[in-house]
């Protein structure tokens, strides 16, 4: 029996951050262990009286958005790690971070996004990780596969 679609590992599917020169290079956040992406379109509920008692909701009014996020281990020598802990801090002028988003199928994101949480975490018997939640600030581009 065939199936419809290629598997491929979680760990092709990576998120880099820019290293904020004017024609960026992409850096992968090392260390990463899980990684996800999730795009909301959080609908207006529009539900009335003549709505019969069922939810109806408003055609292209939401406010739209992506939300990537990562687990993993903390390597404070790795540009990408130092990017996002930076850009956490606020260390930067903006607040802001150039992101990337691919997929292991090889479809992308790329686009302007605002740290929204960020935790380091360290345990006696394991190595120190880190978790970081990611914002799209204004429309990301979508890049589909070559």
């Amino acid at each position: 029996m065939a199936t419809s679609i290629q598997a491929k590992a979680g760990r092709a599917f990576t998120i880099k951050v820019s290293d904020g020169a004017a024609t960026p290079t992409f850096l992968t956040i090392g260390g990463l262990k899980s990684t996800n992406l999730q795009l909301n379109g959080g609908s207006v509920d529009i539900t009335n009286v003549a709505s019969a008692g069922w939810k109806e909701y408003l055609p292209g009014g939401a406010s739209k958005e992506l939300l990537i996020s990562g687990d993993g281990i903390f390597d404070s020598l790795t540009v990408g790690a130092r990017k996002i802990w930076d850009a956490a801090m606020a260390m930067d002028a903006s607040g802001y971070i150039e992101c990337q988003i691919i997929s292991g199928h090889g479809d992308s994101f790329v686009g302007t996004f605002v740290v929204d949480n960020y935790s380091r975490k360290g345990d006696d018997s394991n190595a120190e990780t880190f978790s970081v939640s990611l914002k799209s600030s204004g429309p990301p581009t979508y890049i589909p596969a070559p």
